[in-house]
């Protein structure tokens, strides 16, 4: 049975969930060139606390194998909110239900194998850690891209990340979109890690990659 971790909250991150825009013929007009800039670059939003909509928010993991044998799923938001102060996101709170890692790559008994695996103590311990939650603490902007930091825990266990994110509002509606990557090493996530040598030695290609990548797209409402 080919296992592999990967999470998280999300996100908490975090498969591309936005949507590429296309080109525009009238990007040589120095009028429409500014105001895209300008647009792009846009951070303020309306103050206020933004609670998140788990129905429309999503989590997408991948983790991959050193073979090249890639593993995806979905894991389920189940609360937070965000809060935007001096028109600028200030901080944020994403809870993951780990209970929810589903596998999207595989069907059937192989599907439902790794899916148990995953919750197990070999990887999340779901019945002792039943969620995973991202910290927000900042979003800082330069030349048109936006990067958060935070705290991501993960098994109890916290450690500080940064990643890139995009913030848009429409309406009520503050949208959050980004690519988190981690190493499950740091987070007690040991199976069939090469940062145990002493529990796993000699892995070969059996080794599973340590860095997960998770993208969100995270819907919070005012």
């Amino acid at each position: 049975m080919k296992t592999l971790f990967a999470t998280i909250i999300a996100a908490l991150i975090f498969v591309s969930c936005g949507t590429t825009p296309k080109e525009s013929n009238t990007e040589s007009d120095p009028k429409t060139a500014e105001e895209k800039k300008s647009s792009e670059a846009n951070t303020s939003f309306a103050d206020g606390q933004y609670l998140i909509n788990s129905n429309l928010s999503t989590c997408n993991w991948v983790g991959t194998e050193i073979t090249t044998e890639t593993h995806t799923g979905t894991v389920n938001i189940y609360k937070g909110s965000t809060s935007v102060m001096n028109n600028s996101v200030s901080s944020g709170f994403i809870a993951m239900d780990m209970s929810s890692l589903d596998v999207t790559d595989l069907t059937g008994s192989s599907k439902e194998r790794l899916q148990r695996h995953l919750k197990s103590e070999d990887f999340f311990g779901v019945e002792k850690f039943p969620f995973a939650e991202l910290k927000l603490e900042s979003i800082k902007s330069k030349g048109g891209s936006s990067t958060a930091g935070g705290i991501l825990n993960i098994r109890g266990i916290s450690h500080p990340i940064a990643f890139p994110i995009s913030v848009s509002q429409d309406g009520n509606q503050l949208t959050l979109d980004g690519d988190m990557t981690f190493d499950r090493s740091k987070y007690d996530v040991k199976f069939r890690s090469g940062s145990f040598p002493k529990i796993f030695p000699n892995l070969g290609d059996k080794l599973i990659n340590d860095d997960i990548t998770i993208s969100f797209h995270i819907v919070a409402e005012s």
